[in-house]
């Protein structure tokens, strides 16, 4: 990693790239087959080649020139866990796990070339009630050296989210030969052994990409049966924070995660949550979410409904935002009516 300073890697940065890796082994295919059933998706591997600005800019690499090469090789394996004290039902998910190796990175300051070697571990839980799903927790757990870092993320649906049982079929067309995006970014998806698909195409906002000639993705899933969950512990465990005394002061540990929301006016309406088992708050901030002008929050949002992966969205309004800082955590609350509604953590 000769050359890497911290700052090419802000923190919303990764976040938003790990997101998109974590939601590329999420697919469900439907078999041919009558009556029909459905396979999950037990590893991915493949790369894809960032050789345009917008194909960088897409996954945060702003701080680079074009030409970075992501090879990744992940393992996938379903999860419950019967400790959520919150839940009404088990929440069930994915674990993914394996390398995640980003080549050919050259700082646009300098002249040097990167080259980062990690390891990737990803939790994703959903409560169901019905078809809607009503909380939704994310852990994903960068291992790379000095540059490690851990996002906890909870999710409060409020309404409840429908949960679409074929977004696969609904967001591509069917051909004799391929199966192609109906939308978005170009993107083919081709049966090339029993239980195995490879997934080729293009990143969004790219110029002359049309996934054949030229191609940015190039992904082969290997698919499995659904398999009986794995109970894991549950850690994701969010607690309202005591701020008496605490100044309200700048933030710094979540760096520019607020740019996520349209920030209005500072408030003095605290309302700190973060994961359980940290010690006191070290600083504080509040802003206002307004009703019309927020934004929604969603990753890749157009890629990831156009590949039909679960693509989850987040829309803000009307609430307060609060950042805290402790000695190593950063902890973003947005709260409505005093009750969490998102919650990001991110440990350095």
């Amino acid at each position: 990693m000769s050359g890497l300073t911290s700052s090419y890697f802000r923190p919303v940065e990764i976040l938003v790239a790990l997101l998109v890796l974590m939601s590329t082994t999420s697919l469900n295919f439907e078999t041919k087959d009558e009556p029909k059933d459905f396979l999950e998706v037990e590893s991915l591997k493949g790369q894809l080649n960032l050789d345009t600005r917008s194909s960088m800019d897409s996954l945060g690499l702003d701080e680079f020139r074009p030409g970075a090469v992501v090879e990744l090789e992940i393992e996938a394996e379903s999860i419950t866990t019967s400790e959520c004290d919150i839940c009404s039902q088990d929440p069930i998910g994915v674990l993914l796990s394996g390398k995640v190796n980003v080549s050919n990175l050259k700082p646009l300051d300098s002249g040097t070339n990167v080259r980062i070697e990690g390891y990737l571990n990803v939790t994703h839980l959903q409560e169901f009630e019905g078809d809607m799903i009503v909380r939704e927790w994310l852990t994903i757990d960068w291992d790379l050296a000095e540059f490690s870092t851990q996002w906890d993320i909870f999710i409060q649906h409020e309404p409840a989210k429908w949960s679409l049982e074929n977004r696969y079929d609904a967001s591509l067309v069917v051909t004799d030969d391929y199966t192609k995006s109906r939308i978005g970014p170009v993107i083919y998806v081709e049966e090339v052994l029993e239980n195995s698909f490879n997934i080729h195409g293009c990143l969004p906002n790219t110029i002359n990409c049309d996934g054949i000639n030229r191609e940015e993705i190039n992904l082969t899933t290997t698919l499995t049966e659904p398999r009986t969950p794995r109970h894991i512990d549950f850690a994701n465990q969010w607690i309202q924070y005591d701020y008496t005394g605490v100044n309200q002061s700048e933030t710094n540990n979540l760096d520019n995660v607020k740019n996520l929301f349209v920030i209005q006016d500072s408030s003095e309406n605290h309302n700190p949550y973060c994961m359980k088992g940290l010690e006191e708050i070290e600083s504080i901030q509040s802003w206002e979410i307004s009703g019309g002008g927020s934004s929604t929050i969603s990753p890749m949002g157009l890629w990831l409904t156009s590949m039909g992966l679960p693509s989850s969205s987040f829309n803000p309004t009307n609430g307060i935002w609060t950042e805290t800082d402790f000695s190593e955590n950063g902890c973003g609350a947005f709260t409505k009516d005093d009750k969490l509604i998102l919650g990001i953590s991110n440990l350095k």
